[in-house]
């Protein structure tokens, strides 16, 4: 897979290559997306050397405007354990392409880009089944966002993301990152220096850094174009999940333009199975070209100048989609779907690796046109559901909701498996009969954490028109397992 031989003037693009459900697929293949590369490459013949003496500032300037163009291609296995108990390996890989053109926002900031996609596309296989993936047409502007730490914050001013169009955007080698990797001070040729966590953390997709022992070098400087190499492993982690990655890397720097416009790196990393996504094996080469180009229309101020480009809680917010199940709402991004299907989908509440939360949504059968369950019904429903683990009912309301669906909830609270556990019950229906249940189930003892994560996942909750025949209620409910022990979610 890796070309020991790799020079400045390969290639980007490279040939094309060649269910479970959506959502699962997506984590066998998506998760390896932010696994964390970078973009020629090792082995080539040392050339017309400067002065080895004569040091060099490597400062990024970055260009205000600047075309990127990166290729992407992965292969390994990924790991699942579906029921807690044996671990299931999957072959995978994926070939991806991207190109699009990015601005600098000006200072104070420099922490900031904006985006215009004109390709951002993959080709994968998980298991043996083909995939592809593109980015939606009317979400080609994609802020990329670095004020608030290391870790990027990737959003679409104009439209919600979906978790899949999120990692599909979320490429490693993030181009605001790379100058991160460069020497703080002047270097001569030969010389090496400790790169920063900061930088490894925004480049290969991490939120925390636990060992670094990746070193850059300056290995030569021909013409105008500087040449370092990166060499180490890091040890890390992503939602909580640990991570351990040993990177090889080259950058090409324009001493006259002062910026990076070259990025390489070979990958392989081991990632442990996590709450919400899938462990995996694997090894990657991800090429990036950068190019300083003239202002881009579609970039300019009078063009992006409506938008709301903050990193708010409103632009964070995803989208889920549920063509399957048909429903859609938003929800924040520590909620990830586990699975879906045209009776019901799973969602899990994570951060930082702790499981604080599951919700199970299932589509009912249908009442008559103008029918309607009234909330003393539900809740007797709710506590026949509860049966002996039924603690007390704390309150029940009803309300019509900004979609005009009308909205039944229930919190009850009470034992499983000699846990303290609360159950929010939510009943979703319109006037045609349509109806959806969903249910919340956390410890008690992690109520403060949870607060009113349930209220915010549903205040936006719709239905879609289905094809097809009518799906019953859905009666069996999975299990969350946590670290130290299991509570069976039941509604």
């Amino acid at each position: 897979m890796f070309d020991a031989n790799m020079s400045t003037n390969d290639s980007l693009i490279p040939s094309d290559q060649p269910n479970n459900s959506r959502i699962q697929r997506r984590q066998f293949v998506l998760a390896t997306l932010s696994l964390g590369f970078a973009g020629s490459f090792f082995g080539e013949p040392q050339r017309a050397f400067a002065d080895q003496g004569t040091q060099y500032r490597l400062n990024d300037s970055m260009p205000t405007f600047r075309k990127v163009r990166a290729t992407l291609d992965v292969e390994g296995k990924v790991r699942v354990n579906p029921d807690g108990k044996k671990v299931r390996e999957f072959p995978m890989s994926l070939s991806g392409q991207y190109e699009y053109d990015e601005r600098l926002m000006p200072k104070p900031l420099l922490k900031r880009t904006i985006r215009y996609y004109s390709k951002a596309h993959t080709k994968t296989q998980a298991s043996g089944q083909p995939g592809e993936a593109g980015i939606d047409p009317v979400k080609k502007l994609i802020v990329n966002d670095f004020t608030g730490g290391p870790q990027a914050v990737i959003f679409c001013p104009e439209f919600s993301l979906t978790r899949e169009e999120l990692e599909l955007v979320t490429i490693p080698g993030n181009s605001l990152a790379t100058s991160l990797l460069l020497p703080n001070d002047p270097v001569t040729i030969g010389q090496t220096w400790e790169v920063l966590d900061a930088g490894l953390v925004g480049v290969l997709n991490l939120d925390a850094i636990s060992k670094n022992e990746v070193t850059g070098k300056l290995t030569k400087v021909e013409g105008q174009v500087a040449t370092i190499e990166l060499d180490g492993k890091v040890a890390g982690a992503v939602g909580g999940v640990a991570t351990d990655v040993e990177l090889r890397g080259k950058i090409n720097f324009d001493l006259e333009a002062n910026t990076i416009t070259w990025f390489a790196a070979q990958i392989s990393e081991e990632r442990s199975i996590g709450h919400a996504h899938p462990g995996f094996t694997i090894k990657a080469v991800v090429r990036t070209q950068m190019e300083p180009i003239d202002e881009v229309a579609k970039l300019s101020d009078s063009a992006i100048a409506q938008l709301n480009l903050e990193p708010d809680m409103g632009q964070q917010m995803l989208l889920f989609d549920g063509r399957e199940i048909g429903c859609r709402f938003m929800h924040p991004r520590d909620w990830h779907a586990m699975g879906e299907t045209g009776k019901a989908t799973v969602f899990r509440l994570i951060r930082e690796g702790e499981l604080l939360a599951q919700c199970n949504i299932s589509r009912m059968t249908n009442l008559k046109a103008g029918e309607q369950t009234t909330l003393e019904g539900f809740q007797a429903n709710v506590s026949s559901a509860l049966g002996e683990r039924l603690g007390q009912v704390m309150d029940a309301a009803e309300r019509v909701t900004s979609e005009g669906l009308r909205e039944l909830r229930i919190t009850a609270v009470g034992t499983a498996e000699k846990l303290p556990i609360t159950w929010v019950y939510y009943l979703m229906s319109d006037d045609t009969g349509r109806r959806y249940s969903l249910v919340f189930t956390y410890e008690t003892t992690l109520t403060e954490k949870v607060a009113e994560a349930d209220r915010t996942f549903t205040s936006g909750f719709s239905m879609l028109e289905l094809e097809g025949p009518k799906a019953a209620q859905v009666k069996e409910e999975p299990e969350v397992k946590t670290a130290t022990r299991r509570v069976k979610l039941e509604g």
